[in-house]
């Protein structure tokens, strides 16, 4: 039922269609409703079939929405509400989220279309999952396609009146983990406006403020040590009334106001990194309070920031492994984030102040077969196997936790229908170290849930742990250079090299550890994990602050901050079995002037796995020097579907990295794969030569956002300038410069503002070109060397002149020629650079550097 504020004649917003899209509607949602019985629905359509079981018959809309009104759909344990939702440039209502459990999603939007006469109208309905469509009370359209990254259209026709026209769109998803969950409708009609109606009056005071806080932006997501948290407002922009902003948790806490006291200005600063916890905050931009609270002009806006508080971030190496070591135990103690920072105050001894509370939330989850359990799973088995007979383990938690073992579903043969992800390569050594684990603690006891024995277990935990490890130590990783799931990665093999006792699985577990960290060291710049990567998500490649590495970088070789994620730090400094080979660290101290590395990585999908597409391979570069990193995956895929996969990266600090995407929406969700920065729709195709890169675009015709773009930091810069096409930018004596054949604009609106270079264009060449002052002088010099040099593009192809003289010739087909003469971009060893020449599926790795070598041993 349908439960609006009584309001006699309410006020109308008036907003027109942006690219024959509605742009502006009122929304109530998500409804999130458990699916508890995911047995019942089996089959690659099991989506569609919750769907189609829990239809409703009617909107359940009775009244006109108002925004502000409650609305109590059925299931709702508290009352949704109308809301206002202006779109993005994607054109999109985005409700995505995560959910480790399955949940049947719906949500509402709604809004009045006015048209000047009588017509009818064809329109597109886009949606990842079914929908309902009503025009007038009229129900007009189901869609019951399921289309789970990028959204499907549908096409329809409806008619409407002269006069006032009452759309309505209800649409679903089914959220099992990741849930891209979107709707745009696009009308192509004569003389039409939309219309929202409000209670927050008076309407176009009202819009005149909604434009101000659309235009108002943050310069940066992280805010550090020293820097000012200042959000930015539009020049020249001013009200009649005060404006308030906030510095707010997520979950409301004030810490820090300001009241601009109705005065002209561009910006406002709301303190400094140090002065406040570090976490998730955002920035809220309102009205006057009293006009907020006592006459109820409730409109707001929220910015998003992440505050590192008073930690500090190292570029070079400081005190000794232990130090370091000793140092992230407490760090992670201090943090209230999961069980490992209980885990952590267990290794350092500080029983008094282990909190029982969030080891049972954890074992509750995985007692729930919520995804992801096998990550915190692994962590308890850990802490049972490390201090059960330790004076101070709480012993009210043994049963809980012993239960917990026995009734797990460790593999996707067992019994049970739920939402772990049991496929992808993280997930699946993180199950087996489980099994493992489990099997050593509790041998003789059957396990029910596939009613086997403890010994039963680890022997086929061992049996799959060495096929993955084998494979891993051979070929690499399919996730390569992940600086996401190389965190997961070490959480699972660091248990394995401290904990396993079959001498096979702690061995090989340690070799391949060894491996990981040799590309952790090689691929790094000043902490910053800046390679090209098979999975990432935008937090971490927007900068090296939040990257899930950094924390285990800075224990190992004192690059880095330690930040909260930490199961593969807290899990690494309690494997004290393990020690890193010191010419690992020497590596990643490297100073030398310039470091040219190739690398290979290739396997086969295992065959259980339902997404097994038989042979991979990705072939990298990294060229590395005091003043920059650049790393790329070579004519990867090119022109198919993207997902997580990062191409390219030009990394100069800790703040300041470049990279192009080509995006499929406007929102960061991680459940967008890819999303506005993560991932590509379509795979570029790629090649670098040392210092210089080209990365060529083929966009197809019906792309939704039609443009490519470039993440460009203004604010990270010591200096930076557009000019001629280019844009130029500068670190200490690191210089940058990129461009792109169909033109470039940095982004002065937005999220993103003076972040953003935008280019529009199906088919799109991106250039960049690396420079330091060792090399080519002053800045300035840099950039009237780069604008000389000869770039020709056509079409699909380039050729251009690098600062060292080469000429480069490169497109969407055909090879890379330097000089004219072919040079291969695929192929290569496993390794082949100053510390490794290392082929493909050898048995054995040697690794050396000044007079330090290890070799690892891989049959």
């Amino acid at each position: 039922m349908s439960s609006p504020s009584a309001v006699a004649t309410p006020a109308w917003l008036t907003y027109p269609l942006v690219d024959g899209f509605i742009h502006d509607w009122l929304t109530a949602g998500p409804l999130a409703l458990p699916v508890h019985d995911l047995d019942k629905f089996t089959g690659a359509d099991y989506k569609l079939q919750i769907a189609r079981s829990r239809y409703r018959t009617t909107s359940e809309v009775e009244e006109t929405p108002l925004e502000r009104a409650a609305f109590s759909p059925s299931g709702a344990e508290t009352p949704l509400t109308w809301r206002v939702y202006p779109c993005q440039d994607d054109h999109f209502v985005d409700f995505s989220r995560f959910h480790h459990t399955c949940h049947h999603l719906i949500s509402w939007a709604f809004c009045r279309v006015d048209s000047r006469r009588a017509q009818t109208v064809s329109a597109l309905l886009t949606t990842n999952a079914p929908a309902d469509l009503w025009i007038n009370n009229n129900h007009v359209k189901r869609v019951e396609h399921l289309s789970h990254q990028l959204p499907a259209t549908s096409a329809l026709s409806f008619d409407l009146a002269a006069g006032e026209n009452t759309i309505l769109v209800r649409f679903e998803g089914i959220a099992v983990r990741e849930c891209p969950y979107v709707m745009a409708l696009k009308v192509e009609g004569d003389d039409l406006t939309v219309a929202l109606p409000t209670t927050i009056e008076p309407a176009k005071r009202r819009e005149r403020m909604e434009l101000l806080m659309d235009q108002s932006y943050l310069d940066r997501d992280v805010i550090t040590l020293n820097e000012e948290i200042t959000l930015y407002v539009p020049e020249g922009q001013t009200l009649a009334t005060r404006l308030t902003a906030r510095l707010q948790r997520p979950d409301g806490r004030t810490y820090s106001e300001h009241d601009t006291k109705a005065e002209q200005r561009q910006k406002i600063v709301l303190g400094k990194g140090y002065q406040f916890p570090e976490g998730h905050y955002r920035v809220v931009l309102l009205p006057d309070l009293n006009d907020y609270y006592v006459n109820n002009f409730r409109v707001d806006r929220a910015y998003d920031l992440y505050i590192v508080g008073n930690r500090d971030y190292s570029t070079g190496r400081y005190g000794t492994y232990q130090e370091r070591r000793a140092e992230a135990l407490r760090d992670a103690a201090g943090r209230k984030v999961n069980v490992f920072a209980e885990i952590a105050k267990m290794e350092l001894g500080w029983w008094d102040l282990v909190d029982h509370k969030p080891i049972l939330n954890t074992i509750d989850m995985v007692n729930s077969r919520a995804d992801c359990s096998d990550f915190y799973l692994v962590g308890l088995l850990g802490m049972v196997g490390r201090y059960i007979e330790d004076p101070g383990f709480p012993q009210d938690l043994v049963e809980p936790l012993k239960a917990c073992f026995l009734n797990f579903r460790y593999w996707m043969d067992e019994p049970g229908s739920d939402a772990m992800c049991f496929w992808s390569e993280n997930h699946q050594i993180l199950f087996h170290t489980c099994e493992v684990l489990a099997g050593q603690l509790l041998p003789e006891e059957t396990f029910t849930n596939a009613n086997i024995t403890g010994e039963e277990h680890r022997i086929k935990g061992e049996r799959m742990a060495l096929s993955w490890l084998r494979k891993r130590a051979a070929g690499g990783f399919r996730e390569w250079d992940s600086n996401t799931y190389f965190e997961e990665d070490v959480l699972a093999l660091s248990h394995l090299a401290d904990l396993a006792e079959d001498d096979d699985v702690r061995e090989m577990a340690t070799v391949v550890l060894d491996k990981l960290f040799l590309s952790l060291a090689m691929n790094s710049f000043k902490g910053v994990f800046g390679s090209t990567h098979g999975r990432t998500y935008t937090p971490y490649i927007k900068g090296g602050y939040l990257e899930p590495t950094s924390g285990m970088g800075r224990m190992l070789w004192g690059k880095g901050i330690f930040n909260d994620r930490i199961l593969g730090t807290v899990s690494l400094a309690c494997a004290v079995s393990y020690l890193l080979p010191p010419v690992i660290e020497a590596i990643a101290l490297d100073p030398s002037a310039e470091i040219w590395n190739r690398e290979r990585h290739a396997g086969q999908m295992e065959q259980w796995c339902d997404l097994a597409e038989g042979a991979w391979e990705v072939n990298k570069v990294t060229y590395k020097t005091p003043d920059y990193m650049l790393a790329s995956a070579q004519d990867y895929q090119p022109g198919q579907p993207g997902y997580q996969q990062h191409i390219w990266q030009a990394t100069m600090s800790p703040e300041a990295m470049v990279f192009v995407t080509h995006p499929p929406c406007i929102s960061e969700d991680g459940s967008h794969r890819p999303n506005f920065w993560h991932g590509n729709v379509v795979l570029p195709r790629a090649a670098q030569w040392k210092d210089a890169l080209i990365a060529v675009h083929k966009l197809p015709a019906d792309d939704w956002l039609g443009f490519t773009h470039a993440y460009f930091p203004t604010y990270a810069f010591d200096e930076y300038t557009i000019r001629d096409g280019w844009a130029f930018a500068r670190v200490g004596d690191g210089y940058l410069a990129i461009t792109a054949s169909q033109g470039i604009e940095l982004m002065q609106r937005g999220k993103n503002a003076l972040r953003e270079l935008r280019s529009y264009g199906h088919k799109n060449i991106w250039l960049v070109q690396m420079g330091r002052t060792a090399q080519d002088g002053s800045f300035e010099a840099f950039q009237s060397d780069v604008m000389s040099n000869h770039v020709t593009f056509d079409g699909l192809n380039v050729e251009m002149e690098t600062l060292r003289g080469e000429t480069l010739s490169f497109g969407w087909t055909g090879p890379l020629r330097v000089d004219g003469i072919e040079t291969a971009i695929t192929g290569f060893d496993h390794y082949d650079n100053p510390y490794s020449r290392t082929p493909l599926n050898a048995e054995m790795m040697e690794i050396g550097f000044q007079d330090l070598v290890v070799r690892l041993k891989f049959s």
